[in-house]
């Protein structure tokens, strides 16, 4: 009887506008959640077979809930350099635990990157999911797959610190005065660093050995004839070489001559490279230096250093993380040196609207989705990743509260078909009396 189907469409009515109404609460309490994406309800009509022209049997509406999850959000700026957005195409690879990926750990996507590094060194986001990267190789290689999550790991930070640079060059910049008397006594090689014989000039600086820790080497500079000088370079104190006891921590020693005008002539080779065989109780391996002289020029002015440059830096302690091109999240150092990490990857589906919403604001991947594609940013048609940025809402209210009372007049109308139905039925049972 036609006056059933009217009955059940104006349920089917109530049932697929409650659900509207559910899609739009949600929309509207969601429009501060950092990479929400709406859920929009779409009817379908049901259509019931018609057995004649003279009735009709009503089929109702069916309601169909999907998510534009492909509509990004605005990006909005940021105060901290561990919040990520991505502009463009493309899903960050997380998971709801610390396990690897490849050993049963559960992979899921989102756009929500308001990432914090917690406790144990981990980059979680405010849902709690557990950001994946490449790690990045000692030699800046990183091993890629764009199917396989074997080579993705949880990024986790902890423990990590600026490792020591040994000193391998020495560059003196300095004058020698051409107007010293020169030495008219016998001399022999390491006179100076014994102190037998005192040196017309003497400076000291700072090298790093390989653990990063400071030594001091001196450099004795003694004028034994017309634009001639001896050089000798040892460690003080002597006990920081081994032997040194005995030489007086004597490291090099050689000869430097000038030109009339006051410029290098030659330097003896091995002033110019020798070998550092710290003592065992410093714990420092033997160190490769080269010195350049060629700065150190004789003029008829006093003795003086102008410059001194040494490479090599002491360990340093984590200072902060920054973002650089391609998503490689890159570590800030204490003692000025810099160190990717690891290298952020995005994944892309073919269909994102596809994808299933899973907790925490991420995603799962369905048959509709299809495979992710892994690549690294600006790569494959993924993004670009903006560090200290977030991607607001897709939730336009305007829209959600006009959909409100749509929603709610097609509820009330809905609810009309079913009394008007009752009051039909009422009057045809009414017949028999």
């Amino acid at each position: 009887m036609s006056i059933y189907t009217a009955l059940r469409a104006g349920v089917s009515g109530l049932t697929a506008n409650s659900s509207a109404l559910a899609a739009i609460s949600d929309n509207i309490a969601n429009v501060n959640t950092v990479g929400y994406k709406r859920s929009g309800v779409e009817f379908s009509a049901l259509v019931n077979a018609q057995n004649s022209n003279t009735t009709y049997n009503a089929g109702g509406v069916l309601p169909l809930t999907r998510q534009q999850i492909s509509l990004q959000g605005s990006l909005e700026q940021s105060r901290s350099t561990t919040d990520l957005a991505i502009s463009g195409d493309g899903f960050f690879i997380v998971s709801p635990n610390s396990s690897q990926l490849s050993n049963g750990g559960s992979v899921l996507f989102t756009r929500a990157g308001s990432f914090t590094i917690d406790a144990d060194g981990y980059m979680v986001n405010a849902q709690g999911m557990y950001l994946q990267g490449w790690p990045v190789n000692s030699d800046g290689s990183v091993i890629s797959s764009p199917t396989s999550l074997s080579a993705i790991e949880p990024i986790n930070i902890s423990g990590v610190g600026g490792l020591a640079e040994a000193s391998a060059n020495v560059r003196l910049n300095a004058n020698l005065n051409s107007d010293q008397t020169a030495y008219a006594a016998a001399y022999t090689a390491g006179d100076l660093a014994l102190g037998n014989v005192t040196p017309h000039f003497e400076s000291s600086l700072e090298v790093y050995d390989s653990l990063g820790a400071p030594r001091t080497i001196s450099f004795g500079f003694l004028k034994t004839g017309p634009n001639q000088w001896e050089v000798e370079v040892y460690a003080r104190p002597d006990s920081n070489i081994t032997g040194g006891g005995a030489t007086g921590g004597l490291l090099a020693t050689g000869q430097v001559t000038y030109n009339t005008d006051g410029t290098v002539n030659t330097v003896d080779p091995g002033l110019e490279n020798f070998t550092i065989n710290w003592a065992t109780s410093t714990g420092a391996a033997p160190q490769d230096l080269s010195l350049d002289v060629s700065g150190v020029a004789q003029n008829a002015k006093s003795f003086g250093i102008t410059s001194v440059n040494v490479d090599g830096v002491p360990p340093g302690d984590l200072v902060g993380l920054i973002l650089e091109g391609d998503g490689f999240l890159t570590a800030q150092f204490s003692n000025g040196r810099a160190r990717a990490l690891y290298q952020i990857p995005l994944a892309t589906f073919v269909n994102p609207n596809g994808l299933a919403p899973d907790r925490g604001g991420a995603f799962r991947t369905t048959l509709d989705s299809g495979l992710y594609n892994i690549n690294a940013a600006n790569a494959g048609g993924a993004g670009r990743i903006v560090s200290g940025a977030l991607e607001a809402s897709n939730v336009d209210l305007a829209q959600e509260f006009t959909n409100l009372i749509t929603t709610q007049r097609a509820y009330s109308a809905a609810s009309r078909i079913i009394t008007t139905a009752d009051q039909m039925l009422e009057e045809l049972l009414m017949v028999k009396r």
